[in-house]
């Protein structure tokens, strides 16, 4: 090792040291007087399983292009059982927001010359060591405890799945059956010469350690126990694991200069370019949209610019539909090959040349920020200087840089990162805006779609008599559920509209509206009545639909919404290390391409960014996609099953089944619930620039 290596890493374990003595003083009061109240700990998130709720050590960065601020894992920086740097480097990240792939690296590997996105010690949390004394443990509860593997290390994750139950990870969503202690949980190795009704294939049982079964074999689970119910997350749960997909509050400049298509579009403005429904306002709440009551003149700027190489499906689906003037959500994504031209203001060749903006719209996957940076290995050479090949240091990503002359600065390509990719479809959406209501009538009426499998749900406000009502207009057995909320209380009002976990909810100024019988839900509609076709089946596929997810109508009103956000559910992937054999090679772990589906017929490769955003603005190749692999672990008395929120970067209970660990965390392991983050990493100091000083606004509550 050269003396400049050496230099290196104690200049970086000093000042790793300096802040850890500067965090642990800023909290030694607050714990004193915390103690006397009830016994708790202080743990450091090491990894990034359960981001965004809590992050391990990562780089908090501000895009370039359009300001949003993200976060990217860099646990692997850091020799998790030394603390030492590991030689690798996290150099870039993709903005989830603008697509844009920023390199944020630095050629010296050095932590002072780190300043454009320097990475951080994970969140600082305080556990209560008391909680589960005290009462049994609920589902989606944050926990510590000592690992199934090696109880010397402690693991943090969301508790999903209960004592004497089987629960079962299947189109991302968590199923639970009960079953009686002691009861007999399934059997196997049936010969059936058919598949199952509800599955088209067996569940792959990850508890089950060195046993593959085959396509022609299938379970049959005990008839006495009961039916499997989908696992719903409490609104309190769900505010930290919604993930933004999109904020309208964030544009790139570069590609409004380039005229890449919004992702918002008005319905009256592609029928006639000279009229305009809903019109773009900025104030200093946010941007944001505002619809006068009626069509107004577009003016000069609404020309016909690029054109999407798929068109959504966007026919109304009752006749009352046409009265409304819509504003409707494309999920436009420009890829890293794009971003090297618009970086320079410039359109892609392709796309100049033809007019057409191919591989969009596409499909809302799983894709998270937080796992699509891209690491290279650090080598000091002559002199010191840090060597770069070009290459990522993970082997199936590719990692490529260009030096413009014009600026000099440099630009990634991420066109080979499948574990940066998100690969799962996900239908489970939320959407949440600043609602304004004005000159309203007895007629005034605001309609909120979301899109999950070709189907709209929907939200229909009627704000003078302040009625509510969920419905699903293309679903004749749903019968439509109807709750009131005064809108005259307040001018603006926070507004979220949420399809998750097979039910429809709606939140307004932070109050969950209830409707009576729990009438938003369906999961009763997703099964088959008397034999026949279910009227919504979970397995159905999305289709042309789904390429406008999410839609605004308004009639007989002046209205104004701001600060909208398109959100998303987790996605639970089924995955583990026994998996059939005719599909291992694609979807085994999280080391290889992650696609939960199969396609009927040959399917396609995803491992490649083009591959990827082809097939998911590609509606004929969707056949199969809905009908996703199913997955069960079964618990006995006292055995908990853990789940990361991050599911496509978490060491947890899919994964624990090896060399006689079991996938379950015993009860005598828990050490405690995890209710506050204490310490985010600090914010610099004026003048010396270290990051000691409390970040206030990121300190908050663990549910």
């Amino acid at each position: 090792m050269s003396d400049e290596t050496k230099r290196v890493e104690k200049e970086a374990l000093l000042l790793v040291q300096i802040r850890e003595i500067c965090e642990s003083l800023a909290v030694a009061l607050f714990l004193a007087f915390l103690f006397k109240t009830f016994e708790a700990e202080a743990f450091v998130i090491p990894t990034g399983s359960m981001a965004p709720t809590l992050k391990g050590r990562h780089k908090d960065v501000v895009c370039e292009e359009c300001g949003y601020r993200f976060q990217t894992s860099a646990s692997e920086e850091v020799d998790a059982s030394t603390n030492r740097r590991s030689g690798l480097r996290v150099v870039s990240g993709v903005c989830p927001q603008c697509g844009f792939a920023q390199y944020f690296g630095d050629e010296t590997p050095r932590p002072k010359n780190d300043a454009r996105a320097p990475s951080f010690t994970g969140d600082r949390i305080l556990v209560s060591k008391m909680t589960f004394d005290q009462r049994d443990l609920a589902r989606w509860d944050v926990s510590v405890f000592r690992a199934p593997a090696d109880p010397k290390f402690n693991y943090i994750k969301r508790i999903v799945g209960l004592p004497n139950e089987n629960l079962r990870v299947q189109y991302g969503d968590l199923f639970v059956q009960k079953i009686e202690p002691g009861a007999s949980r399934e059997t196997f190795g049936q010969e059936t010469t058919s598949e199952p009704s509800n599955s088209w294939a067996p569940d792959v049982n990850l508890a089950d350690v060195g046993e593959v079964y085959p396509v022609n074999r299938a379970r049959t689970l005990d008839e006495s126990n009961e039916p499997f119910t989908i696992a719903r997350k409490d609104y309190k749960y769900l505010r930290q694991i919604l993930q933004v997909v999109h904020d309208d509050d964030y544009v790139a400049p570069k590609l409004q200069q380039v005229g890449w298509p919004e992702h918002w579009t008005d319905d009256c403005s592609a029928q006639d370019s000279r009229l305009s429904a809903w019109t773009r306002v900025e104030s200093k709440k946010g941007r944001g949209f505002y619809f006068a009551g009626e069509p107004v003149s577009a003016g000069s700027e609404n020309v016909a610019g690029l054109r999407l190489a798929t068109e959504a499906d966007t026919s109304p689906i009752t006749a009352e539909d046409n009265r409304f003037y819509w504003i409707r959500y494309r999920h436009v994504v420009p890829s890293s090959n794009d971003w090297f031209s618009i970086s320079q203001g410039e359109l892609p060749p392709e796309i100049a040349s033809t007019g057409i903006v191919p591989n969009n719209p596409r499909l809302i996957d799983d894709f998270s920020a937080y796992n699509a940076g891209a690491s290279r290995r650090q080598t000091v050479g002559v002199g010191g200087r840090a060597m770069w090949d070009g290459s990522s240091a993970d082997e199936y990503s590719r990692l490529y840089r260009g030096v413009f002359e014009s600026d000099g600065k440099r630009r990634v390509l991420m066109s080979k990162n499948p574990d940066g990719f998100g690969c799962n479809w996900v239908g489970d959406l939320a959407i949440s805006c600043d609602l304004s209501f004005e000159r309203v009538d007895e007629s005034s009426e605001a309609l909120f779609d979301l899109v999950k499998g070709g189907v709209v749900f929907r939200c229909s406000i009627r704000p003078k008599s302040g009625e509510i009502t969920l419905s699903v207009p293309s679903i004749r057995e749903f019968e439509p559920a109807i709750a009131t909320y005064d809108f005259s209380r307040r001018a603006r009002h926070r507004f979220v509209f949420l399809n998750v976990d097979e039910e429809m909810r709606v939140v307004i100024d932070d109050q969950e509206i209830l409707f009576p019988n729990h009438g938003g839900r369906y999961d009763d509609l997703t099964v088959s009545r008397d034999g026949g076709v279910a009227p919504l089946p979970r397995e159905r596929d999305p289709n042309a639909r789904d390429l406008s997810p999410v839609a605004i109508g308004a009639r007989d009103l002046a209205v104004r919404v701001e600060r909208v956000k398109v959100l998303r559910d987790v996605y639970y992937i089924a995955v583990g290390r026994m998996l059939e054999d005719w599909d291992s090679s694609r979807f085994t772990d999280f080391n290889s391409p992650r696609c939960d589906r199969l396609l009927r017929g040959t399917a396609p490769y995803l491992g490649d960014e083009t591959s990827l955003s082809r097939f998911m603005s590609s509606p004929e190749q969707w056949t199969g996609y809905g009908n996703t692999k199913s997955a069960l672990l079964t618990q006995k008395e006292g055995q908990y099953v853990a789940f990361g929120d991050n599911s496509g970067f978490s060491l947890d209970s899919r994964l624990w089944c090896d060399d006689g660990i079991p996938h379950y965390v015993d009860r005598k392991y828990l050490i405690g619930k995890a209710f506050y983050v204490y310490w985010p990493h600090g914010r610099p100091l004026p003048l010396l620039g270290s990051p000691f000083w409390p970040n206030f606004s990121d300190m908050r509550h663990i549910d």
